[in-house]
């Protein structure tokens, strides 16, 4: 049934496949004909006279909300709307700020975006450890668990999924140890939101900051975080907006100037949202909704198969992301001889793809075939063979 299902959203929301394969979504993924559309719609109706209701705007960001709310087990009340990533993350950095000085424990190997919000706090007297890898450049979940049991460890950033290795942390236990320990979780999700499911309260997620444009197949400049309710009194906006504020909601008392934030996720989001964003993430969402994460993740995990069969035997080639499927969301890091000339060739050959911290990076999601795999691995068994 979740594959038949699937098979449909391939006809419906991705006719053209005609260009090549596109094995890439852990860099952007592919838009569905539907968030197109939502975005398209508000953007041509911008050169209407027609206008838009101030109501009809707030429904638009409010839909994305509750999307969103439901994709990681939260209240619309504790989303807030953002441009990228980095803006959850700052955010996080900016409530462990207001707690005093501490230890932010990091793992080496995480992307930039959740390194350096972290490291700018070191000027307000914080200190950043950053435990080394595994030997095969993995967070290592025994050193990282055994210094969050030392006690002193404020906040704990991690991703959800590493963007070079594909390997994906036990959320649960992390989440539990914080707990237990009263330490800040906080959680970059960007490379596994949308291809594994994620509910943030049975994580002990405090934090969660992503962008739309990869897994969750939305526009660039588009994204979300995800802030506790516990957290929404304890901490203000590090940029207040005007649109943080109750006395902006109606525009009747706007010269009112009254200090008095909203209660709710709100208060941490910028005014002037990309309206259009917000209505092609919240489409993308609502199809993933539909369709089911935990399907798109067993669909994933099917197309991983023929590539890791082939690793296998193949001389000369390592499979880094590890094996245990628990451990792996849609990125299959490969360690292959000269992965500068192989991505080129494979760009050549229409399969899309990257190299990252020299391993050849392959992320394919719902929206690719089986076939399409197939096709991939016998490019690669004569680059490598050959």
């Amino acid at each position: 049934m979740g594959r038949d299902r699937i098979r449909d959203v391939q006809e419906r929301e991705y006719p053209l496949r005609a260009w090549g394969i596109f094995l890439n979504a852990a860099s952007y993924g592919l838009l569905p004909r539907r968030a197109v559309i939502a975005a398209n719609e508000i953007t041509a109706r911008r050169g209407e006279a027609r206008g838009f209701q101030d109501r009809e705007l707030g429904q638009i960001l409010s839909r994305c909300r509750s999307a969103a709310a439901q994709l990681v087990g939260a209240d619309e009340e504790e989303i807030v709307l953002a441009p990228n990533t980095s803006y959850g993350v700052n955010l996080a950095a900016h409530c462990a700020a207001a707690t005093g000085p501490g230890v932010v424990l990091l793992s080496e190997g995480e992307f930039p975006a959740n390194v350096f919000p972290w490291l700018a706090l070191e000027r307000a007297g914080f200190r950043v450890e950053r435990v080394p890898t595994d030997s095969e450049g993995c967070p290592d979940e025994g050193r990282l668990m055994e210094r969050i049991g030392t006690g002193d460890v404020r906040v704990l950033a991690l991703s959800a999924t590493q963007f070079s290795t594909g390997y994906t942390a036990d959320l649960a236990a992390f989440g539990m140890a914080c707990r237990e320990r009263e330490t800040l979780f906080a959680v970059d999700a960007i490379q596994a939101l949308g291809v594994i499911p994620m509910d943030v309260r049975e994580l002990g997620i405090d934090i969660l900051a992503t962008g739309g444009q990869k897994w969750l197949c939305a526009p660039w400049g588009s994204g979300f975080a995800y802030v506790s309710r516990e957290l929404h009194d304890r901490f203000d906006p590090p940029s207040p907006s005007w649109l943080a504020f109750g006395s902006s909601l109606e525009y009747t008392g706007l010269l009112d100037y009254r200090y008095e934030f909203l209660p709710d996720g709100r208060k941490f989001e910028l005014a002037t949202l990309g309206i259009q964003d917000c209505a092609a993430l919240a489409a993308s969402i609502e199809l993933l909704l539909e369709v089911k994460v935990s399907e798109v993740r067993r669909h994933v995990l099917a197309l991983h198969a023929p590539i890791l069969d082939w690793a296998e035997g193949a001389d000369g080639v390592e499979v880094v992301t590890p094996l245990d499927p628990p451990k792996r969301a849609g990125i299959i890091a490969l360690r292959i001889p000269d992965p500068i000339d192989v991505g080129r060739a494979l760009q050549a050959e229409g399969v899309v793809c990257v190299v990252r911290e020299g391993l050849l990076r392959l992320s394919p999601h719902f929206y690719n075939t089986l076939e399409e795999i197939e096709q991939v691995v016998e490019v690669l068994e004569g680059l490598v063979s050959g």
